[in-house]
C-alpha cells in the first residue's frame, strides 16, 4: 500500500502542475478527423477519456442543423483516429451524441417505420433500440455514463411536453426523471455516480435541475440558471445563466455552493454591451458552456451579434482564463471554429467549424511536466528496486 502512495504522490506531482496551466499557456495540437460522407459536413458532439470522438455528417444545413435529415452517426478509435460509420436503425439517418470510456455510443436514428429511437451500440456493432417511455413513439439518447446508464427524452405522439428519461445498466430498463414544480424534467447529461443534469420543459429562469445518485431527488440548480447542459464526476455543472431577453452567460458551479460566470474580459471577438442606442436589440455577446470534465475545465461557444457570427471558447480548470479557439489556430481558406462541444478528463477538446470540419484539440505536455513525470517514474523504479535488493539482503 506505501508503494502505491509513494507512485501516486510522485506521478500526481508532475499532473498538478499541468493543471494549474492557463488554457492559452497550453500548447495544443490539432487533428482534422476527416470526412466519413463525401459531400458532407461534420459535427461532432461527444469525446471519451480516451480520445475516441462521435458525431455526425450531415448535409443540407449549418451548425450541425440539416434542413433535410441528411445525417450520419460515426465514431472514431482512440485519439481521433479511424472513422467508422455506425449505421441505422432501419432507417435512413442516424446521430451519436455520448461515449462512455467502455465505447458505448448513444444517440438517436430513424427505424424502419419512419419514426426514430433512442440507440446504443458499439463500434462495428449494431445499433440497440433502447425503447421509449410509455405513451410516447420516438426517443433520442444525449448521454452515457461508466454503467452504460443513458439520459435522453422521449416524444409524446400527440405533441404533449417531452419527458426525460433515464435507464438502467447499459440502455436497459427506462424511468422517467419525473417532475419539478409540475413541469417535465430531461437530461442532458449523467455523471459515473448517476447524477442527472438538465432542463425543465417550457420555464425559463429557475429551469435547470440536478438530481442526486441514481436520478434521485431532483431540485433546481441556482436562481439565475436557465440551462444546465453538463454535470462532471464532482457534482460540478455548467451551463448558461439569464434569460434571452436580457442575457444568457456561460457559468460552472456546485449547486449548493458557489456559480461562477465565466469572464470574457479580453477574449478576442467577444463585446460587451447591447446592441441598438437602447439596447432594444439585447446584448451584443452571449455565451454557452456545453461541456465540462473533471478539473471543471469548460468547452463551449458565445455569439457576437453585431457580426452575426459564433465562436468556440475553451478554459483551464474551474473555467478560468477563457480563450476564443481562433486564438490558437488559424484555419484554411477563411474558416474559424463556432462551437467546442466536449472535453474529457486528459484535457482533449473536441471542436466543430463554419465551414463543417470537426476537429480534436489535445494539450501538448510541457517539458517541465514531462521531466516531473520522467523522474516520478525513474524514482519508483529505484525505489523498487532498492526494496528488492533490500529483501534479498535481509
Amino acid at each position: 500500500m506505501k508503494k502505491s502512495l509513494r507512485l501516486l504522490a510522485s506521478l500526481a506531482l508532475g499532473c498538478g502542475i499541468a493543471a494549474a496551466v492557463p488554457a492559452q499557456a497550453t500548447e495544443y495540437t490539432l487533428f482534422d478527423l476527416g470526412s466519413l460522407t463525401p459531400g458532407q459536413q461534420m459535427w461532432a458532439t461527444g469525446i471519451n477519456d480516451l480520445g475516441q470522438v462521435v458525431g455526425y455528417s450531415y448535409g443540407d444545413g449549418r451548425n450541425g442543423d440539416s434542413s433535410s435529415n441528411l445525417y450520419n452517426a460515426f465514431v472514431t478509435g482512440a485519439n481521433g483516429t479511424g472513422l467508422t460509420g455506425l449505421g441505422t436503425l432501419g432507417g435512413s439517418w442516424s446521430r451519436a451524441f455520448g461515449i462512455n470510456n467502455a465505447g458505448q455510443v448513444v444517440g438517436d436514428s430513424q427505424t424502419a417505420s419512419g419514426g426514430f429511437r433512442a440507440f446504443i451500440g458499439t463500434a462495428g456493432g449494431p445499433l440497440n433500440d433502447i425503447g421509449t417511455l410509455a405513451g410516447s413513439t420516438s426517443s433520442s439518447a444525449t448521454a452515457i455514463n461508466a454503467s452504460g446508464q443513458v439520459v435522453g427524452v422521449a416524444i409524446d405522439p400527440m405533441g404533449g411536453d417531452p419527458r426525460g428519461f433515464v435507464s438502467g445498466a447499459n440502455g436497459s430498463n427506462l424511468q422517467a426523471l419525473g417532475t419539478l414544480n409540475g413541469q417535465p424534467l430531461y437530461g442532458h447529461d449523467i455523471n459515473d455516480s448517476g447524477q442527472v443534469a438538465g432542463g425543465v420543459t417550457y420555464s425559463y429562469l429557475n429551469s435547470s435541475f440536478v438530481t442526486g445518485p441514481n436520478a434521485t431527488s431532483p431540485s433546481g440548480v441556482f436562481a439565475d440558471t436557465s440551462r444546465v447542459n453538463a454535470i462532471n464526476n464532482h457534482g460540478q455543472v455548467a451551463g448558461t445563466y439569464g434569460s434571452d431577453f436580457t442575457y444568457t452567460d456561460a457559468f460552472v458551479g456546485t449547486p449548493g455552493g458557489t456559480e461562477t460566470h465565466l469572464d470574457f474580459h479580453g477574449v478576442a471577438n467577444y463585446e460587451f454591451g447591447q446592441l441598438g442606442g437602447s439596447g432594444q436589440y439585447g446584448p451584443i455577446s452571449q455565451s454557452q458552456a456545453l461541456a465540462l470534465n473533471d478539473s471543471g475545465q469548460v468547452a463551449g461557444t458565445f455569439n457576437n451579434g453585431r457580426i452575426a457570427d459564433y465562436f468556440a471558447f475553451i478554459t483551464a480548470a474551474n473555467g478560468q482564463g477563457v480563450v476564443n479557439l481562433d486564438s490558437l489556430f488559424t484555419l484554411g481558406d477563411g474558416d474559424h471554429f463556432v462551437y467546442a462541444t466536449g472535453v474529457n478528463n486528459a484535457g482533449q477538446f473536441i471542436a466543430n467549424t463554419a465551414q463543417g470540419h470537426a476537429y480534436l484539440i489535445s494539450p501538448i505536455p510541457e517539458p517541465v511536466t514531462l521531466a516531473l513525470w520522467t523522474g516520478g517514474l525513474l524514482l519508483v523504479g529505484w525505489r523498487g528496486r532498492h526494496a528488492t535488493a533490500t529483501r534479498e539482503t535481509a
